[in-house]
């Protein structure tokens, strides 16, 4: 099975400076295997994983133009995911119809998000189309349909923020239900509505999930929700949420200083 390479927030990264690729030499040394879409919209740095010329360099394939589009016909799909990453990386216009002919042609469908994620890089309409389509597809695994979305966040679409909230809400793993949360959380444009969601989920059945809900009101400093906290923390049985939320409690009470609200 292919790789998610904009999958779960810890996948593949590439750098941008003010919403922009950065230039082809800086790009290739800076762009991370992990994820394409990446979790530092949400301000969490990735941990440090290997870039897209290593995980290249690990099946052998080399880095020039003409090697990298021969890749996109690889039969291992994250071989085909990574050399569309690369040449998204390196700037490569000229390669961006074969980016999407493999998009075109591709069956698996995390590799076929993974190569419209790219193509959308080097800044193809017909790409970002398509992560529109399968973000909103119910057929599609919700890894995948995230994955979507985050791509489709970073060109400041909010078309695929409904099915982030749908997946968070419906999902039967926790994890994935987590993972949508972070979604909605560092979805551009959308911190109002990821607001509401997050205090939605402090009723989760899952600990892990009201955490995170927790932890995501801290980073975004919803006082709105601290009464929604208070509530919540009276109920909790969980010794790891309470004390997040009794943590996140105190922080949101604090007064915010004039050099942070002015940023």
């Amino acid at each position: 099975m292919a790789k998610s390479l904009a999958g779960n927030a810890r996948h593949f990264v590439l750098l941008l400076v003010s919403g922009t690729l950065l230039t082809a030499a800086s790009s290739v040394a800076l762009a991370q295997v992990a994820p394409l879409a990446p979790k530092w919209l949400a301000g969490t740095p990735p941990p440090p994983v290997e870039t897209f010329a290593d995980g290249l360099a690990r099946h052998h394939i080399a880095l020039t133009e003409a090697a990298l589009l021969a890749a996109l016909q690889d039969p291992d799909g994250e071989v085909r995911s990574l050399a569309a990453a690369q040449l998204a990386a390196m700037d490569d216009h000229p390669a961006l119809t074969a980016i999407i002919n493999a998009m075109e042609a591709e069956i698996d469908v995390q590799v076929q998000v993974n190569l419209a994620g790219a193509a959308t890089w080097l800044g193809s309409r017909r790409a970002l189309d398509r992560l529109q389509v399968l973000c909103q597809n119910l057929n599609v695994p919700s890894t995948a349909r995230l994955d979507a979305a985050r791509y489709v966040s970073n060109k400041e679409q909010p078309t695929c923020y409904p099915s982030v909230e749908q997946i968070e809400q419906s999902d039967p793993d926790p994890s994935i239900r987590i993972l949508a949360l972070e979604t909605a959380l560092s979805y551009r444009g959308q911190s109002d509505q990821a607001r509401e969601l997050a205090v939605s989920a402090l009723a989760d059945a899952d600990p892990g999930v009201r955490i995170a809900a927790v932890d995501g009101l801290r980073s975004l400093h919803a006082t709105s929700a601290i009464d929604a906290l208070a509530r919540t923390l009276q109920n909790e049985n969980d010794d790891t949420a309470r004390e997040h939320m009794r943590n996140t409690i105190r922080v949101l009470q604090q007064p915010v200083r004039r050099n942070d609200a002015e940023q």
